[in-house]
C-alpha cells in the first residue's frame, strides 16, 4: 500500500516562491517587436503600452517646432505585434503617454516651440484637434534657445509636465497641468519645480512616475548649459508643499558622464515584458526580464550605447541591454522605454497551483 505524504499549502507556495527568485536582473529573451519599415516610419523614439497595445511614435524627421511634417503614431497588439491602427499627426510628437483614467493616449507635439496637445481615442480611432497652452508659457519663436513641452506623466487626479531647455534660474522644468485628466480649450498651468531648484540648466526631456508615486525627470546631458551631466531628478510628493528632490548624476563607473539620456524607468515588478526603441535603426524591441527591483530605474543612454542598470546611491550605470544582446548586433541610439509587469495569478490560480506542487513534491516522498 502506497501512502502519499502532503505537504501544508504555505509550505508547497513557499517552495514555489523560492524556485522563482533571481539573484539579479536577468535578460530572459530579446526580439525585435516592430520596424519602421513595415509602417513607413523612421526614427522611432516615444513608446507606451497598456490595455493590449504598444504603441509607437515614429517622428520621420519633423520638425520639433512645428514648422513642418509629421509623426506616425501606430498601435500595435502587444501580444503578437500586429498592427491595430496608424495614426498620421502633424509636427513632431515627442511624448506619449496613456493617460490610466481615461485610457486615452496623450501624444504631446513639437517640444522645442508652437508646442500642442493631441488626445488620441484608442477605441474610435479619432484624434482630437489640437489644444494650445497659454502665456506665458505657449512659446512660438523657434531659435537655440526655443522651449516647450516633452512629456506627461499621470499621479492620482494629478497631470504634470516637463517643459524643456530652461535658460534662467526661474524658467520652470516641471509643471502641473490645471486642468487634469479632461483637458478643454486654452490649457494653463502651474510651475512646481524650477531651474534653480533642480540647478543642472539641462535639456529636461522624460517624465514618468515611479511605483510609490513620485515623479522622475530626465536631463539628457545635451542641452544648452548643460556641461554635458546626464541626471535624474526624483521629485517626491509633487505639487504638494511636502515637495522635495534629488538629483544622481549618471556615469559610467570610470568617470564618464552619459549624455541623451532620453528615458527613465523604475520597473513596476519583478518581471515583465521590456519594449525600447532605436532611433538610429528604426527597430522596437521586446525584451522578457526578470529579477528586477523596482528601486533600481532601467535608463535609456545613448552616449553608452546601452540600457542600463543606475545605482541611486551612486549614480554609476551597470550595462544591463546593450549591442551585443540586440539582432544585429548594435544599439545605436536607445530611446523610449515602457514596461508591462508580467500577469499575476488569481488566488485560485495559486492554490490549484500550490497544491499541485504540494502533490508533486509528495509523490517523490512516497513511503511503501
Amino acid at each position: 500500500m502506497n501512502r502519499v505524504a502532503l505537504l501544508p499549502l504555505v509550505a508547497a507556495l513557499s517552495v514555489l516562491q523560492a524556485e522563482v527568485t533571481y539573484a539579479s536582473p536577468l535578460l530572459d529573451s530579446l526580439s525585435v517587436f516592430a520596424s519602421g519599415a513595415a509602417v513607413g516610419g523612421t526614427q522611432p523614439d516615444s513608446v507606451t503600452a497598456g490595455n493590449g497595445s504598444v504603441w509607437i511614435e515614429y517622428g520621420n524627421g519633423a520638425d520639433s517646432t512645428g514648422a513642418g511634417g509629421s509623426s506616425t503614431i501606430v498601435q500595435y497588439n502587444a501580444a503578437n505585434g500586429a498592427i491595430q491602427h496608424q495614426y498620421t499627426i502633424s509636427g513632431l510628437v515627442d511624448g506619449l503617454k496613456i493617460d490610466p483614467t481615461t485610457g486615452l493616449v496623450w501624444a504631446l507635439q513639437n517640444n522645442d516651440a508652437n508646442s500642442t496637445l493631441s488626445l488620441i481615442n484608442p477605441t474610435t480611432h479619432t484624434v482630437s484637434a489640437p489644444f494650445r497652452y497659454g502665456p506665458p508659457y505657449q512659446y512660438t519663436t523657434p531659435g537655440p534657445l526655443a522651449r516647450g513641452y516633452d512629456d506627461v506623466a499621470f499621479d492620482g487626479n494629478k497631470v504634470f509636465l516637463s517643459y524643456t531647455n530652461p535658460t534662467s534660474p526661474g524658467d520652470p522644468v516641471v509643471q502641473e497641468l490645471n486642468q487634469g485628466h479632461h483637458p478643454t480649450g486654452t490649457l494653463t498651468t502651474t510651475d512646481i519645480l524650477t531651474n534653480a531648484q533642480t540647478g543642472t540648466n539641462s535639456d529636461t526631456d522624460s517624465l514618468k512616475t515611479t511605483p510609490n508615486g513620485s515623479l522622475v525627470l530626465t536631463s539628457e546631458g545635451d542641452g544648452p548649459g548643460s556641461g554635458s551631466d546626464g541626471v535624474i531628478t526624483l521629485i517626491s510628493k509633487p505639487g504638494t508643499s511636502s515637495q522635495s528632490m534629488q538629483n544622481v548624476l549618471v556615469t559610467d563607473g570610470h568617470g564618464n558622464n552619459v549624455q541623451g539620456m532620453d528615458d527613465v524607468l523604475f520597473p513596476s515588478a519583478t518581471s515583465g515584458e521590456l519594449f525600447f526603441t532605436d532611433g538610429a535603426n528604426n527597430d522596437v524591441y521586446e525584451a522578457l526580464v526578470s529579477g528586477l527591483d523596482s528601486n533600481t530605474p532601467i535608463a535609456s543612454l545613448a552616449s553608452f550605447g546601452e540600457l542600463g542598470l543606475v545605482d541611486l546611491a551612486t549614480g554609476v550605470a551597470t550595462p544591463f541591454i546593450t549591442g551585443a544582446d540586440v539582432p544585429g548586433g548594435i544599439l545605436s541610439s536607445p530611446h523610449g522605454i515602457d514596461f508591462i509587469p508580467a500577469a499575476v495569478p488569481e488566488p485560485a490560480s495559486l492554490v490549484l497551483l500550490g497544491a499541485a506542487c504540494a502533490g508533486l513534491l509528495a509523490f517523490r516522498r512516497r513511503v511503501v
